[in-house]
């Protein structure tokens, strides 16, 4: 923070690019209630993610013509792939209660062993509390004649509903599983002209019914595993899924309760095709001095976690961009 050649503001709101011609000369922004300007001399570089940064550029007149002109803004650039090809990895969560407390939750006994997990972690940085919760994880094959796996489960030592904004009390344990390697693509758009509303977002989940099928597969294998002689000690009762063992039960489930898990990319892809948004070098097709850096570039969604490969992808735009 102490570098001359940083500024960090925060609390601030991107509402807009501004533009010199065909070149991308700084940043409007909001904060504190007041509109300011960051200019640029080089490079303006949009890192929003696969939600915002496609948003921005449609406020800014770049992006599907039709979209543009729903909501009243003007075109400066026709680019069709802006917010097209949404992709994400579609989740299942499967949770049993349990009456063993030595799991995340919420009870007296739970509690008072919280707050000696704490100590033990001021004390030592171990226990519990060090838990990342997720504690562990696979990759596994739908059929075995795939070449890679196909499905990732994350088994957690707590019950997770609804992202954790559903909190039981008690105690027990949960597994999501995800389709790696989806089918379905969604688009981001606007709702309006405002650029502090938040943006359209369609994720079409489940719309590929080879996608549907997968997630299906993976729920079963998931469910075998939960139910495995190893785990006996720590189940109790699954919750809301004891009922359904037929393919059309689950399947209802899938499609009532399958959500993300956090892995949104492509809305601004890259590629030299009509559908492109930024070329290999992550420049937006059509201007000089603005690049997107973030998940959005990522033409189809890796099989795994976006986190280590977002990284990877910011590290070699720094390097394109000092080469530049």
């Amino acid at each position: 923070m102490g570098r001359p050649n940083l500024t960090v503001i925060t609390g601030a709101h991107a509402t807009g690019i501004v533009f010199d011609g065909r070149r991308a000369a700084g940043v409007r922004y909001r904060c504190k209630r007041r509109d300011e300007t960051a200019s640029a001399r080089r490079e303006v570089i949009l890192c929003g993610g696969a939600f915002n940064s496609p948003q921005l550029l449609l406020l800014s007149g770049i992006g599907p013509a039709d979209e543009l002109a729903r909501h009243g803004i003007a075109v400066r650039h026709e680019l069709p792939g802006v917010g097209r090809n949404l992709q994400d990895h579609v989740d299942f969560v499967m949770a049993w209660t349990s009456k063993n407390t030595d799991m995340l939750g919420l009870s007296l006994r739970g509690g008072a062993d919280m707050i000696r997990h704490i100590l033990q972690w001021r004390r030592d940085g171990a226990g519990m509390v060090a838990s990342p919760g997720a504690e562990g994880a696979a990759f596994l094959k739908s059929d075995p004649s795939l070449g890679r796996p196909d499905l990732q489960l994350h088994f957690v030592i707590g019950i997770i509903d609804d992202h954790a904004r559903k909190l039981h009390l008690g105690h027990g344990f949960s597994c999501h599983v995800c389709a790696l390697r989806p089918h379905a693509r969604g688009e981001v758009g606007l709702n309006d002209a405002n650029p502090l509303a938040p943006p359209r977002i369609d994720p079409r989940y489940l719309s590929d019914e080879r996608d549907a099928g997968l997630l299906l597969k993976g729920v079963k294998m998931m469910r075998r595993i939960l139910e495995a002689p190893a785990l006996a000690p720590y189940r109790h009762r699954e919750m809301y899924t004891a009922d359904a063992r037929s393919d059309d039960d689950l399947m209802q489930h899938i499609r009532a309760r399958a959500d993300t898990i956090y892995h949104p990319v492509g809305t601004c892809r890259m590629g030299v095709d009509d559908m492109a948004v930024v070329d290999p070098h992550l420049r937006v097709h059509g201007f000089e001095g603005l690049r997107v850096v973030d998940a959005s570039v990522m033409p189809t969604l890796i099989g795994g976690n976006t986190n280590a490969p977002t990284i990877m992808i910011a590290e070699k735009a720094a390097d394109m961009m000092r080469s530049a």
